[in-house]
């Protein structure tokens, strides 16, 4: 059900025999991280992990990714092109930003490019602002830019707004997992009591994900917004986690409005501007026929969650529960 996001790395070498640990991990229906599988490999060659992921895929019952994200091994690159061919892979942005350090000394460049990394740009003035920023820099002919620019489509929010990563942008949550697996885990263990304490480790984090869905099930948050229907709808239907962050999205959509709509053929735009920022415009469409709502933000298709724009329509429209279309099967 979480397969369709996909994290991995191979840092953690915690054992007596200094082998890499692999994890495969993704993100559930409350926010937390789940492990899919793990492996201990004698070594990170292409062919290692070709093997690896095509086991990856057997236990997944053929089921593929829509996006990965990784912190850029090249062997892992290389695999995930000729397993999953088909699938987004992104790079992590910690280490990005630690490789932009490393490669330009500049912590001023590293800042700006951050920000064009993480900025929620048009492809147009992304392409703008990476020419300024090189050129002031004087950085255009470093191989390392070169090769970032070349690989954008792995990296920028600009262009990889609409692909799903349910909110990932690092693999932070591999690391933090590294930090959880220590407590269990001690470098003196043998392979035979570290796949023993690896799943004592698992049963820990399964036990998490049984309580948070025992919380989900008790109780109703107190409504906080404008919206009240439409949030109490949502609160029926979302885990406690998730909620928060709906509910986030919710409060902000009370500083929009609806400044224009007109009718196609096959759908109705409505365009949605913040209230003293008439610059800033947005374009949703409806579909009516699949109860279809779009957004030109993108942030449901990236993220999984209504954007705000969405929901100042919903607002707009008088529409007190959640469309189906707006909530993902996970």
């Amino acid at each position: 059900m979480f397969g369709d996001v996909l994290a991995f790395d191979a840092t953690y070498k915690k054992n007596r025999y200094r082998l890499p640990v692999v994890i495969f991990s993704g993100v559930n229906h409350h926010n937390q991280t789940v492990v899919f599988g793990a492996a201990l490999v004698s070594n990170e060659r292409k062919s290692t992990y070709v093997w690896l992921l095509k086991q990856l895929l057997i236990a997944m019952k053929g089921k593929t990714p829509t996006s990965v994200i990784t912190d850029g091994h090249p062997s892992m690159a290389l695999a995930i092109q000729e397993v999953f061919p088909n699938a987004h892979h992104r790079l992590c942005a910690w280490h990005l930003m630690h490789n932009a350090t490393s490669n330009i000394h500049k912590p001023q460049f590293t800042k700006m490019f951050t920000k064009l990394m993480l900025g929620d740009y048009e492809v147009g003035v992304f392409e703008q602002k990476w020419e300024e920023m090189v050129g002031f820099f004087g950085v255009e002919d470093r191989e390392w830019i070169v090769d970032m620019y070349g690989k954008r489509n792995m990296w920028a929010t600009a262009h990889i707004r609409g692909k799903f990563f349910v909110g990932f942008r690092t693999t932070s949550r591999c690391e933090s997992l590294h930090a959880v697996l220590k407590r269990y885990v001690k470098s003196r263990h043998n392979l035979t009591e570290f796949v023993q304490h690896f799943q004592r480790c698992l049963s820990y984090m399964r036990h998490r994900e049984d309580l948070a869905d025992f919380k989900s099930s008790t109780g109703q948050p107190v409504m906080q917004t404008h919206f009240q229907q439409l949030e109490r709808s949502a609160a029926t239907i979302y885990t406690q986690q998730i909620f928060m962050l709906f509910r986030l999205m919710l409060h902000k959509a009370s500083t929009l409005k609806v400044i224009y709509e007109k009718e196609t053929s096959s759908c109705k735009i409505y365009q949605v501007s913040k209230f003293y920022k008439p610059n800033m415009i947005w374009h949703v469409s409806f579909h009516g026929e699949q109860d279809e709502f779009k957004c030109s933000c993108m942030r449901m298709d990236s993220i999984g969650i209504p954007c705000s724009h969405i929901l100042a329509v919903l607002g707009f429209l008088d529409i007190a529960e959640l469309p189906k279309s707006l909530v993902l099967r996970r």
